[in-house]
């Protein structure tokens, strides 16, 4: 590294760089903010949300807090671009256009949106509102202006070290069963005091699940490994960069403890990015990988032991995990359809149709059921008050009653028996009505598939979400839906769909895609310009360090932040953005630029100083050395017939032509 970016690394923590206080605080303090919320989740109009108050711990507060501090961010922004020198610094930085495209279009859709309320606010599950969207993109024009020096980039490595060993002590506590936030001293911590009563109510879902329990601060196990396929790579090249062996095992400890607790997470994505950046890594890093061949198979060593121990621990073969989630593979389901209309309930089961209805006399319900061809089909009454028949093409087909309120006084529940799964129906004015998990009076949703039809259970069920989130691609070309609304336009009341794959309870908030979710909520184009920003970085990033020796820290660091920022995108194929990681995401992409601006100045710098020695030298040999009148005997220039040209010394020290 230059004098220039040297000369600031030894002072304090800062280094008088006052504006890195906020982007510390989103790298560090944002990704810890976890505190009880409750509220209202406003869906009460869509017959697929219950009536109840919801709570969060993990996500509202992050969006606050990041809003909060995006707008200071913004603040300095501004007041930075007044200068007309910056403006000039930043003219040719044509990717700062698509960045601010992109903010542009996510904010046009929310306010162009059916459902813009919950675009400016956020919806649960989320809270990735349009302020929180426009927060990422300051906040990566932000980190790209702020960091300039080696001090700053020293500042970054520590506030990472600390954000690293506080997740991973976490981590460590939900792996060995022991998860802090359901010791006292965590729920004193996460619920208010307004907020007591949820004191000995709060339950973590993932606790105790082996092979999927740790989630960290990062509300999801999902996202723990799309947080270790951003850090990961950053992680290894600061121990790469190291030169104190102290630093080294400091960075080699964080990392190997990242990825047990990632193994602890069960993310199928991140073994496979972590297979596929690996690569990547190997062939740009080919010259250190021979001068450190030995730390580098220590380092393999340490991984492939602590990998084996944990995954003996769970019983868990790693590669058939991964190979039994990506196998492509058609789903044959018997539940194949049901259908409500105004006279009976059909139902398409292995292949053969029941069509059912009831009626009511004297407060006792009577069923009747009948076949495609009109056959009817005789059930009796158990004594636990069930509907079956000894029909066997319908035996897995159970019907009751059940007392409802005084809107629907009864409701019917067909029970799938080989699912174990009930769908409630009701008899209303207009017909038969699907009657939702919600406690609701619905219309079941028939949604259109592209692509992944009839491959549901593809990428651990993805295939199922993608399938029915493609189409809605169609009408979000130019404009999305808005920032938070894609639980709200998913068809929830896909009965056939849902029951199938197992989560007909489940509201789906997310496609389990980072680009369809931009997609669908902020609008193709605004995808493009997502993809197009981080295009211009990763082919910035591959230029510079292509032929790199990675012969200093800064150059690791530039080289570990393009790995995190593909890894990360390889990573969003299967996981959505998410208050939890995303900042971190748009902060070292900010990052990565200014170390890439970094870099190229230093090279730029050592240009110069090579060419100005090299002039120096052809100075120096044309002013104190003489030019022979003819070309010395074998030289490449022309020689007078006849004559020769000789040098020589005598003792005197004189130089002698003899022509």
């Amino acid at each position: 590294m230059s004098k220039k970016y040297k000369s600031n690394s030894q002072s304090s923590f800062l280094g008088e760089n006052y504006a890195l206080i906020p982007l510390l605080l989103v790298l560090f303090a944002l990704p810890l903010v976890v505190r009880l919320y409750q509220f209202d989740n406003g869906l009460s109009e869509f017959s697929w949300a219950p009536d109840i108050p919801s709570l969060d711990v993990f996500l509202y507060y992050k969006s606050i807090w990041l809003t909060v501090l995006g707008t200071v961010m913004a603040i300095g922004v501004g007041v930075r671009l007044a200068s007309r020198r910056i403006r000039a610094e930043y003219k040719n930085e044509l990717w700062l256009y698509f960045l601010g495209g992109y903010g542009l279009l996510a904010l046009l859709s929310t306010l162009f949106s059916d459902y813009r309320s919950f675009g400016f606010s956020g919806i649960q599950d989320q809270f990735e509102s349009v302020w929180v969207i426009l927060a990422y993109c300051v906040l990566t024009f932000y980190a790209c202006g702020t960091v300039r020096r080696e001090n700053d980039l020293r500042a970054v490595r520590l506030t990472l070290a600390a954000l690293l060993a506080v997740l991973c002590v976490l981590g460590l506590t939900q792996l060995t069963g022991h998860d802090f936030f359901e010791s006292s001293a965590g729920l004193q911590l996460i619920v208010p005091e307004r907020l007591s009563y949820y004191m000995d109510k709060l339950e973590f879902g993932f606790s105790g699940s082996r092979t999927h329990q740790v989630y960290m601060t990062l509300y999801n196990p999902n996202y723990v490994g799309m947080f270790a396929s951003l850090m990961t790579p950053v992680c290894t090249a600061f121990f790469c960069g190291s030169k104190d062996w102290k630093r080294k095992l400091l960075w080699s400890v964080l990392t190997l403890l990242l990825l047990v607790c990632t193994f602890g997470s069960g993310s199928k994505s991140f073994l496979i990015t972590f297979a596929l950046c690996a690569v990547v890594a190997a062939v740009f890093c080919r010259r250190a990988v021979l001068r450190h061949w030995k730390l580098l198979i220590a380092f393999l060593l340490a991984l492939l032991v602590a990998g084996t121990c944990y995954f003996s621990y769970v019983k868990l073969n790693p590669f058939q995990y991964v190979k039994n989630a990506m196998t492509l593979q058609k789903s044959i389901y018997a539940f194949e359809d049901i259908r409500f209309s105004e006279t009976d309930i059909m139902i398409r089961y292995n292949g053969e149709e029941l069509h059912a209805t009831y009626l009511v006399e004297n407060g006792t319900p009577h069923l009747f059921c009948f076949d495609d061809t009109g056959a009817s089909v005789p059930y009796e009454i158990r004594e636990d008050n069930w509907f079956v028949t000894a029909d066997p093409r319908y035996s897995s087909l159970y019907f009751r009653f059940l007392s409802g309120d005084e809107e629907n006084p009864l409701i019917g529940d067909l029970y799938l028996s080989n699912i174990d799964t009930n769908i409630y129906f009701v008899s209303t004015d207009a017909g038969y009505r699907l009657f939702t998990n919600a406690g609701k009076v619905g219309e079941a949703d028939y949604p259109e598939t592209a692509i992944f039809t009839g491959y549901d259970r593809f990428a651990s069920g993805r295939g199922y979400l993608w399938s029915r989130s493609i189409p809605l691609l169609k009408n979000s070309f130019l404009l999305g839906t808005g920032a938070d609304t894609f639980s709200i336009i998913f068809p929830q009341n896909d009965v056939v769909g849902k029951v199938n794959n197992r989560i007909y309870t489940t509201t789906v908030t997310k496609p389990h895609s980072l680009y369809l979710q931009i997609g669908v909520q902020h609008g193709v184009l605004a995808l493009l310009c997502f993809l197009t920003v981080c295009g211009f970085y990763l082919v910035q990033s591959f230029r510079l360090y292509w032929k790199d020796r990675f012969t200093d820290g800064t150059h690791w660091f530039g080289f570990g932040i393009m790995l995190g920022v593909l890894g990360y995108l390889i990573s969003g194929i299967t996981n959505d953005s998410t208050i939890t990681v995303a900042p971190l995401f748009w902060a070292l992409l900010g990052i990565g630029f200014a170390v890439n601006r970094m870099v190229r100045q230093e090279m730029a710098a050592l240009a110069r100083s090579a060419q100005k020695k090299q002039n120096g030298r052809a100075a120096g040999a044309s002013g104190s050395e003489p030019v022979p009148a003819v070309q010395p005997s074998g030289g490449t220039g022309p020689q007078k017939a006849g004559k020769t040209a000789r040098t020589g010394t005598k003792k005197g020290g004189r130089t002698r032509q003899k022509q």
